[in-house]
């Protein structure tokens, strides 16, 4: 080959090899900062997949249940929607709503200490529990779509916000319980 005679030959060979590498190098790169890119539009393409499943999304548009979950702002909005939706709080005494809305705000710091929680009896129980299976469900959707958003709704603050609402002195409440102020006041 022609190549063969030419005094510069392992040069040109080197610099080949260089610019192979580099080549690979660079596609690498571009693999990765591309898959980088692409992961907050995948994960809002797998939130609109869950919320089509749900009836919020047709396409691109905003269902009429839809509008309802765009007023709520929280980490659990999506079990507060659907508890509204079911009508799971229709039955509740304002004591027991504040109960059972108190499971969807509260979280302990470190719920690995803390005590099995209390939590007030009749319907209100039979409301969480619902609760704590619709969560279950939508925490199994979220996961068959590669989410994890949801944490499970905490019952260790529906037991004093119950007494809190029947009319007991807060500091009675608080003091009969493990609760630290600071998860009080947060």
């Amino acid at each position: 080959h022609p190549c063969h005679a030419c005094p510069d030959r392992e040069d040109h060979a080197r610099w080949a090899e260089r610019w192979f590498k580099l080549d690979r190098d660079s596609a690498t790169l571009k693999r990765r900062v591309e898959q980088r890119t692409n992961t907050v539009a995948r994960q809002f393409d797998r939130v609109c997949e869950v919320l089509t499943a749900l009836d919020y999304l047709e396409g691109d548009a905003i269902t009429p249940r839809g509008t309802h979950l765009m007023r709520l702002y929280s980490d659990m909005d999506l079990v507060a929607a659907e508890s509204l939706r079911r009508g799971l709080w229709d039955e509740l005494s304002p004591s027991g709503l504040a109960a059972a809305l108190s499971t969807l705000v509260f979280e302990a710091r470190r719920p690995d200490d803390a005590s099995a929680p209390r939590v007030p009896g009749g319907n209100v129980k039979d409301v969480i529990a619902e609760m704590v299976r619709l969560w279950a469900e939508l925490d199994e959707l979220e996961r068959s779509h590669k989410l994890d958003f949801l944490r499970q709704p905490d019952l260790g603050f529906a037991w004093i916000a119950y007494r809190w609402a029947e009319g007991d002195d807060l500091d009675e409440v608080l003091g009969d319980s493990e609760l630290a102020a600071g998860d009080f006041v947060r």
